[in-house]
């Protein structure tokens, strides 16, 4: 090739291919969107995408004070007033639970059981399953899953 104020230029590399190709599509409309703020602020959009001088420190919260909905999931004995005590262990961790689910019925035998809370303090959880653990009618470790929400 040749250019008007260059002189002749020589590029090498790949070539055409899916991946070049999507890879140069991707990178012009990266270089397209970083443009948008010029004309309405007359500022582009850094490499980055942020604006340095807008950077701050954010305090964080501590795990124990998060509070969001849960997943928990036990293996409990299939025995009755087992999941009257998980409740009332939850209620008393100020836990309000959302749906229970309990699948298949074993003869003195272990059952999943899944239940999903409201939003709770993580501190509570914890506490509570601690104490559901030392039930003798639990078998394995108790699973817990944060459930994380769309941001309001």
């Amino acid at each position: 090739m040749k250019g008007d104020a260059v002189g002749p230029v020589l590029f090498y590399g790949q070539g055409a291919g899916q991946m070049p190709t999507g890879s140069a599509v991707v990178s012009d409309l990266v270089e397209l969107g970083r443009n948008v703020l010029t004309r309405a602020s007359g500022r582009r959009v850094p490499l980055l995408s942020f604006q340095e001088w807008a950077l701050g420190e954010i305090p964080l919260k501590k795990m124990d004070d998060v509070v969001m909905p849960f997943y928990i999931r036990f293996s409990a004995l299939d025995r009755p007033r087992v999941l009257s005590k998980i409740s009332g262990i939850l209620g008393k961790n100020d836990i309000s639970i959302s749906a229970v689910n309990q699948k298949g019925r074993q003869i003195n035998g272990a059952v999943p059981v899944v239940m999903m809370t409201h939003e709770a303090k993580e501190k509570n959880v914890h506490q509570a399953l601690k104490e559901i653990n030392r039930l003798g009618v639990i078998l394995g470790k108790t699973v817990f899953i944060r459930v994380e929400n769309e941001m309001e």
